[in-house]
């Protein structure tokens, strides 16, 4: 004697997937977005990840980053169809720092106002992560500050 449950399997079995996705969407009641990714040339991301690039980041930054990531992979011949979120928010991210120091527009730069207050801001980052900080070095180079005494 058949369950429902190996019934509903077998029924699954012989559906195609475009039906499988609709039954889902029908039983779950959440609506189907067509495609959520996005393409810039060879990079590829959803909508959240880009969305949430540029909150973090800026619409400037986040497109000299894409850019760069862009003609990476065009140099690499790489045309796998994967999102290339971590990489943007890792080394891409670094290198765009080396490529604009202080370039980075969306950074506040008027509230600290002279050398002591450049100090406390920089001491509040992580060691590790001061010099991947483009408001740092720039801080650094306005001020001349030592940043191995702090």
């Amino acid at each position: 004697m058949s369950t429902n449950k190996d019934i509903l399997l077998g029924l699954v079995g012989t559906m195609t997937d475009d039906e499988c996705r609709d039954v889902l969407y029908f039983i779950t009641d959440r609506e189907y977005v067509e495609s959520s990714l996005i393409e810039f040339g060879l990079v590829i991301l959803t909508r959240d990840q880009y969305n949430k690039l540029v909150w973090m980041w800026g619409e400037k930054k986040t497109k000299r980053c894409i850019e760069i990531l862009n003609e990476w992979l065009s140099k690499k011949n790489i045309t796998k169809k994967i999102s290339h979120y971590r990489q943007l928010v890792g080394w891409v991210e670094r290198k765009y720092y080396q490529m604009y120091p202080a370039d980075d527009k969306s950074l506040n730069y008027g509230g600290i106002d002279c050398k002591w207050k450049a100090k406390k801001y920089i001491k509040s980052i992580p060691k590790e992560l001061r010099w991947l900080d483009s408001q740092v070095r720039y801080l650094v180079n306005k001020y001349s500050i030592n940043i191995m005494e702090l």
